[in-house]
């Protein structure tokens, strides 16, 4: 397909419309240039199923963006992917301030199963790997006294510790 013939699909096209701009191994620079194009603009969005010999590269149209759904994207970003979901800083957030809390009242450190229970995340490794992020962050030191006692965290902008305890 020419651009001049994939910019005319684009016109015509209603939301949903399909069309194979190339097919084989890669798509011709030409083809490609016009497509990322549109795509930027977000006219269509791109995608591709393999086939016997190669690859089927498929152009989808989009419905016309409202004005509050356009969006520009950076130059920089270009085949990277974004995080659209926090969930993980904010979970991550949150074991930080079951940590605090439990070192300003003087507690021992809550295990990894508290903190999953707490900060609603799925398993006690969820809650392990979170620490293991505020240590790597710098937010937090963690002592591991013993395999009988608890470990006790230090916090790094205040240098309030959770008491150490027996399991």
């Amino acid at each position: 397909m020419k651009p001049e013939q994939l910019h005319s699909w684009a016109t015509r096209a209603r939301p949903g419309d399909d069309v194979v701009y190339a097919t084989g191994a890669r798509p011709g620079d030409v083809i490609s240039a016009a497509v990322r194009a549109l795509h930027a603009s977000g006219v269509v969005t791109m995608t591709s199923k393999r086939i016997p010999g190669g690859f089927r590269f498929i152009a989808q149209r989009l419905p016309d963006p409202r004005p509050s759904q356009l969006r520009t994207r950076k130059a920089g970003n270009r085949g990277h992917f974004t995080r659209r979901c926090d969930g993980a800083k904010l979970s991550t957030r949150i074991v930080l301030r079951l940590l605090k809390r439990a070192a300003a009242r003087g507690e021992p450190c809550p295990t990894n199963a508290e903190l999953a229970r707490a900060a609603g995340l799925k398993d006690a490794l969820a809650a392990s790997y979170r620490i293991r992020r505020l240590v790597k962050d710098g937010l937090i030191q963690v002592e591991e006294p013993g395999p009988t006692e608890r470990r006790v965290v230090t916090i790094a902008a205040t240098g309030q510790r959770t008491r150490r305890a027996m399991l």
